[in-house]
């Protein structure tokens, strides 16, 4: 068994609780020009016997939320020695994990009136972990004791969690929880505290609202609330253009908050732990390149896994599917499927969408494959390409508000949000709202046509009440029968 003394090292605030403070994650979360608490903190009961996951991208602050959230617990005079730490990038295999938790457990096993809290980071480093919690589950040790993993990686946290059924405890709350970058609506409420007062006084954060107002749109109504914020459109179109920039992810904001770029270490900081996490599964780095290169020369495109596979050496679409899964797995692509609409389901095997996740990941990964300086990269990609991102990032919000709309453990993007096409027309996206459909058409210009909305005609002539919602560049109003709104307006609801 290993000496509870060796664990000091990962948890130094037993022997005072004021080195919290001086944590690295810690500080650099305080030195940070910007500040990011993610909403998602709000969603995860520490005072329950539960046992939670928490995926979500690399270098989107995992770990300093947690030690974020250890913190909390000590201000709020919870004891440190029921706070325990652990990461997992050492720990070769689930008996070495219950050794180490079991250690911290027989420690403290005095505590028995308070809940305990074991924060285990990176826990995808562990082959078959859920094995070793199982383990100490079935055995009685996890009473009255809450449990958050972390890992960067949905193929390996995911099917693992799913294999603990019965033993993921009491919360009322989703167990399996994602970390995405921050939303377009947390980036402004970090960077405008005038938006972010006006944002709170109008009920907009609460989803509640924001489920309402989209509502009136596709009804073809323009609530009060939106042309309040319209007030603030040139404002917010200037942080979207920031946005498509920096993306969600806090340490590329604050780089670009503090020099006005980002730094190229950033960039390579990122780059090189997705490159780490695609090679884990035996993969080839030069087959992910050509992968990525053929999914930036089809953004916005239809496309099949023949007409990439034909883009590289790889030789199979099957593999090509593969590598898609494996960086869909690590939140780097969303795929996008056509709406089979007798069915409500997807077609897998007709042509896809591929869009990246999030702004700075395409900038990152497009720098590394074009060995060129990421961030005059992105800035030159953008004079010509922006309406290319603006629709990443609408489809990408779009699948945030379709699991808020229903939330799960077993929530699957591809099964609530699609495009749809028929001979002769297309929508961008299509999101499912129970038994009726919302369809989104983005037209990042200035005007449109009815022309250039065919597809959005067509659609909800098939039987839906909605109305389509055109997401422009800045017109708000009803256009051609049919709501248009700039997309910085959009993404302050999705």
């Amino acid at each position: 068994m290993i000496n509870i003394s060796s664990l000091l090292t990962q948890n130094p605030w037993w022997e005072n609780p004021e080195k919290i403070e001086t944590d690295l994650n810690i500080t650099r979360f305080e030195e940070s020009r910007f500040k990011w608490t993610p909403r998602i903190r709000h969603y995860i009961e520490l005072d329950t016997e539960a046992i939670y996951t928490l995926r979500g991208p690399r270098q989107v602050g995992k770990t300093t939320l947690i030690k974020l959230m250890m913190r909390e617990l000590m201000r709020r005079g919870v004891n440190e020695r029921r706070i325990f730490y652990y990461s997992c990038d050492l720990v070769d295999s689930p008996s070495k994990l219950v050794e180490i938790i079991q250690s911290y457990l027989d420690a403290t096993d005095y505590i028995t009136e308070h809940y305990r809290y074991i924060f285990l980071d990176e826990i995808s480093a562990v082959k078959d972990w859920q094995r070793g919690i199982k383990h100490l589950h079935d055995l009685g040790q996890l009473r009255k004791t809450c449990v958050l993993m972390t890992g960067s990686h949905n193929l390996d946290i995911r099917k693992a969690s799913e294999r603990l059924p019965g033993r993921r405890g009491t919360s009322t709350n989703t167990l399996d929880k994602i970390l995405l970058p921050m939303k377009f609506a947390e980036y402004v409420e970090a960077r405008d505290k005038e938006i972010d007062r006006i944002l709170g006084s109008s009920g907009i954060r609460r989803f509640e609202k924001r489920k309402e107002i989209i509502e009136k749109l596709v009804k073809n109504e323009i609530p009060s609330e939106l042309r309040q914020m319209s007030l603030y459109l040139d404002k917010l179109n200037r942080y979207l253009d920031d946005y498509l920039l920096t993306g969600g992810i806090a340490r590329a904001v604050n780089d670009y908050v503090q020099y006005g770029e980002i730094t190229e270490n950033t960039y390579k900081t990122y780059v090189d732990v997705t490159i780490g996490d695609f090679l884990r599964y035996n993969n080839d780095e030069i087959y992910l390149a050509q992968i990525l290169r053929a999914v930036n020369e089809t953004l916005c495109s239809q496309v099949s896994w023949r007409t990439l596979e034909k883009k590289t050496d790889i030789g199979s679409p099957n593999t090509v599917a593969k590598y898609i899964d494996v960086l869909k797995a690590g939140f780097v692509i969303n795929p996008y499927y056509v709406l089979n609409r007798g069915k409500g389901t997807p077609k897998y095997s007709s042509n896809k969408k591929l869009h990246y996740a999030d702004p700075f990941i395409f900038h990152a990964l497009n720098g590394w494959i074009n060995q060129t300086p990421a961030f005059i990269l992105a800035q030159n990609y953008l004079i010509e390409n922006k309406s290319k991102l603006v629709e990443a990032v609408i489809g990408n919000h779009l699948i945030r508000y379709a699991y808020s709309l229903n939330p799960s453990d077993n929530y699957e993007p591809a099964l609530n949000v699609f495009y749809w096409k028929d001979k002769k027309n297309e929508v961008d996206y299509i999101v499912k709202n129970g038994p009726e459909y919302l369809a989104f058409e983005v037209k990042y210009v200035s005007s449109f046509s009815s022309d250039d909305i065919n597809g959005l005609y067509t659609f909800t002539r098939y039987g839906t009440e909605n109305s389509g919602i055109v997401v422009t560049k800045e017109h708000l109003g009803i256009e051609h029968n049919v709501t248009a709104i700039p997309a910085s307006l959009l993404l302050l609801l999705t």
